[in-house]
């Protein structure tokens, strides 16, 4: 697998209580020294007192440090800070700044070499105050893959670390966004070390390191940061905040994708508030931090708008918004809590007179909103700071400078309201709104006329981009990749003028079609896809509560609402194969057979429409499909039988029509499996044999007008794979080996010419499967080991999601036993032992699967305990 990300913990030295004032004695002159004893302690003391309700605090501090006046003197000015009291220049918090620089430099030794579970540590990546992370490769021999390895760091206030790291290890198990890196495992070392794995960014560099390197223009780090907000509003969406957004917490790979890392400090929106103070004075980048995080208050998506807006800051500028007072804790906390940042096209620096006047205007009002003190005066979401910068690429109107200069405006006032008279202050507010207004006026018509010119090209663009450029290319060899970023970026176009239109039906209907296609190349089985099948239901839902609206408001003759239920019906299809594989029957069943009553009225209204009529027979075959792998079978038969009814009359009235033939080919291939897996004997392998051969006929027509279809090409490999079975089932093995060989061979083509499909590296571990299962049967063990050891390893490879596939994880424990068989039939040395092991795997799985029934001609835990028997 592509390594695709890295998580590096390297929080820089600094906490939110740089504002310091002591609550019960006068701070000391000097900073108090703090070793790391004398820091563990404190921060003891700071989080029992937080815990405590504010009128008892002064008490506890008291008698806490009643020997000690220096130690309650600093503990006095961290919890006042917390508190928002007292003043931003008082000196005691100072001792916490160097102790966190301390306490960070006082790291523990390098790993590196050392074996944690099945990885093996090679280098040490970063290093910070909750642990380390370092590259790793998998040391157990299955396959090759490099990794990220967090490693909780030991000494100071284990106990938090540890609560930290589980709370991070719970979040990102609930978090999955192709811009996360994700989280691959989870232990315990056997000497206490606790960890995580996650994937590795390959080359990945900060965001701000990576612009400069690859000296970006304008345009491409705006971009850039766009995936960065989105990422951010699918974390906020889902109730997590990351509280440390900051350059080295976002990566950019070689491929240029961005990578969010480091959720160490990240909070769940609904965790208890208790969480606030005991974790913000622990863990902070004060460069990157909020008003409100500097001041200890509450914590909200807020926070993480100001810091996408430092972010931004400097990816535009190269410095930061505030400016030298970064040499300063004091200074720093004064800038961002009271101080205005100049504008990015004014910042201090060698910026050309060219880049500075990009800056001007819109994207210094979006900087600026992004980072306005009052949290309810910036951005609502990430999502919304992202749609303001594509409407600033597209010439578009930013909502960023509705309201600015009355924004500016107050701040001045707050900032010299004693020097401001009530009579001046009117003068001002008068004269400027009269100017301002007649600004406005004819600045809203201009731009209402270029806006909507922009709309309607725009919208032109990204529906041609989303539908016909991607249906064109959507069954190429190798276009996996191309698909994603085509839909991605059409999406992209369509979201960002959604806010425009979002009470026209038909801009609902192309949107909801995008997000199908996302769906599609995320995880629709039995087509290149990513493996995610999860993420596929996601947006299979986003897309149909697109819908919902339009539905809502029946309207048999308007031709946007039929299209709404069309796309509706396709949808229903699409959700209903995902959860059918992955063994939801009820649910996909449900959502069937609201799509098939959807295109019940589809075809009732227009009976001589081909393609709703088609999509009437789909709907009916992938529910054919859902009731036999659930094991009705009565049902099954039925809906098969109407389906094919369907089907043939389509196909004879145009033969050539590749979708009615493709589905026509799929009823009669489910025919055999049904047929296979009914019994053991050879009768029912013949049958199956022969609607097998009866889909290949079909899929083998189809292939001679259109090669290239990469769908056609699968199946017909897929459908070499069962005759393979159906002979090996009636006694010819050497036959079965020669089309196992076969199905291989088209499947390793396929699955080379797109590497990024896991759905053709999938069939490509069921094909090495079904080939060693044939060498294994026709007296050939020593090759049967080589295919069966190749195909363990390919199953391991595949992604979280496409293994929870129903037939891909039973195939899983399928390989472990035929692999444990042929190297007990192999009996070199070392066999007899690996051959147990191989079973002992197999076994959980079989078993795991025979409890949703497994059928009486498919290998089910029996055969294995029976090996195991051997084994002692």
């Amino acid at each position: 697998m592509e390594p695709t990300a890295r998580s590096g913990d390297d929080r820089a030295a600094g906490v939110d209580n740089a504002a310091s004032n002591t609550a019960c004695d006068p701070a000391p002159d000097t900073p108090m020294t703090l070793d790391r004893e004398r820091w563990q302690r404190l921060k003891e003391l700071l989080a029992d007192t937080l815990e405590r309700p504010p009128r008892d605090r002064k008490h506890y501090i008291a008698d806490a440090c009643a020997d000690d006046p220096a130690l309650r003197a600093e503990l006095g000015s961290l919890v006042a800070a917390a508190e928002g009291t007292g003043p931003l220049d008082q000196s005691p918090a100072a001792g916490l700044l160097e102790a966190l620089s301390t306490e960070a430099a006082a790291a523990p030794q390098d790993a590196s070499g050392q074996r944690l579970g099945d990885y093996r540590l090679l280098s040490l990546i970063a290093r910070g105050g909750m642990g380390e992370v370092y590259r790793a490769e998998r040391a157990d021999g299955h396959y090759e893959q490099q990794v990220a390895v967090k490693i909780v760091r030991e000494g100071a206030d284990p106990r938090f670390l540890l609560d930290r790291f589980h709370a991070e290890r719970r979040i990102l198990a609930t978090l999955d966004h192709p811009n996360l890196a994700k989280l691959l495992d989870a232990g315990v070392s056997p000497e206490g070390a606790h960890y995580v794995v996650m994937d590795l960014v390959d080359g990945g560099l900060p965001i701000d390191a990576y612009c400069a390197e690859h000296a970006l223009p304008l345009a491409e780090r705006l971009r850039l940061f766009r995936s960065l907000c989105q990422v951010v509003d699918y974390a906020h969406r889902k109730g997590v905040v990351h509280r440390d957004l900051k350059p080295g917490n976002i990566l950019v790979g070689r491929d240029g994708v961005v990578k969010l890392v480091d959720f160490g400090i990240a909070k769940r929106l609904d965790a208890p508030a208790v969480d606030r103070t005991a974790t913000a004075m622990r863990a902070l980048t004060p460069e990157y931090a909020s008003p409100e995080q500097v001041r200890g208050e509450p914590v909200t998506a807020a926070s993480d708008i100001y810091s996408l807006g430092v972010v931004l800051y400097r990816l535009l500028t190269q410095a930061s918004p505030y400016g030298r007072a970064t040499d300063d804790p004091y200074a720093l906390t004064r800038a961002i809590c009271d101080t205005e940042p100049v504008r990015p096209s004014r910042a201090p620096g060698d910026a050309p007179r060219a880049r500075r006047r990009e800056l001007e205007g819109d994207l210094d009002a979006v900087v600026l909103m992004a980072l306005r003190k009052d949290p309810l005066h910036r951005y609502a979401s990430a999502e919304a700071l992202a749609d303001d910068l594509f409407r600033h690429l597209e010439g578009l109107p930013v909502q960023a400078r509705r309201g600015a200069w009355s924004y500016r405006a107050g701040r001045f006032v707050l900032r010299h309201r004693a020097a401001v008279g009530a009579v001046a202050l009117a003068n001002l507010a008068l004269v400027a709104g009269i100017a301002f207004a007649g600004y406005q006026a004819y600045e809203a018509h201009r731009q209402r006329e270029r806006a909507e010119r922009h709309f309607a090209s725009v919208r032109k663009l990204a529906s041609t981009m989303m539908i016909p450029m991607h249906d064109a290319i959507r069954v190429l060899p190798g276009s996996t990749p191309a698909r994603k970023l085509l839909v991605e970026n059409g999406l992209a176009y369509l979201e960002g003028i959604a806010p425009e239109a979002q009470h026209e039906p038909a801009l609902q209907v192309e949107l909801a079609n995008g997000y199908r296609n996302i769906g599609d190349i995320q995880g629709r089985p039995g087509l290149a896809s990513l493996g995610d099948p999860q993420g596929a239901l996601q947006s299979y839902s986003r897309a149909l509560a697109l819908l919902a609206p339009v539905l809502a408001r029946p309207s048999p003759h308007d031709a946007v609402y039929r299209d709404a239920q069309q796309e509706a019906a396709v949808l229903h299809q699409r959700e209903g194969a995902v959860l059918g594989f992955t063994s939801k029957f009820p649910e996909a069943e449900r959502t069937l057979r609201a799509g098939i009553a959807v295109a019940d009225d589809l075809a009732a209204a227009d009976p001589s429409n081909r393609t709703r009529r088609l999509l009437r027979a789909t709907l009916y075959g992938q529910l054919s499909q859902v009731q036999m792998f659930s094991g009705d079978i009565d049902a099954y038969l039925k809906t098969a039988d109407d389906a094919a009814a369907q089907l043939t009359a389509l196909v004879a009235q145009d033969p050539d029509d590749l979708d009615a033939g493709f589905n026509l080919a799929s009823n009669y291939s489910t025919r055999g499996e049904q047929l296979i897996q009914r019994d053991a004997t050879a009768a029912s392998a013949q049958l199956a044999l022969d609607a097998f051969r009866k889909s290949q006929a079909v899929l083998e027509r189809l292939a001679a007008t259109s090669p290239q279809n990469t769908s056609i090409t699968r199946h017909i490999a897929t459908n070499l794979e069962n005759i393979a079975w159906c002979l090996r089932r009636i006694g010819q093995p050497r036959e079965a080996v020669a089309q196992a060989r076969r199905a291989l061979d088209i499947m390793r083509g396929l699955s080379s010419g797109d590497p990024g499909s896991m759905q053709f590296q999938s069939d490509l571990a069921s094909m090495q499967t079904s080939l060693g299962e044939a060498l294994l049967a026709n007296g050939d063990a020593r090759a049967g080991v080589d295919l069966l050891s190749a195909a363990v390893a390919s199953y391991a490879a595949l992604p979280a999601g496409m293994r929870e596939d129903n037939y891909v994880h039973h195939h899983e424990g399928l390989a472990h036993h035929l692999l444990g068989l042929a190297l007990q039939a192999r009996q070199q040395a070392g066999d007899a032992a690996a051959a147990c092991s191989q079973q002992r795997l197999a076994l959980p799985i079989l078993e795991e699967m025979d409890k949703q029934g497994t059928p009486p001609g498919v290998t089910g835990p029996g055969p294995v305990r029976e090996a195991l028997k051997g084994c002692g």
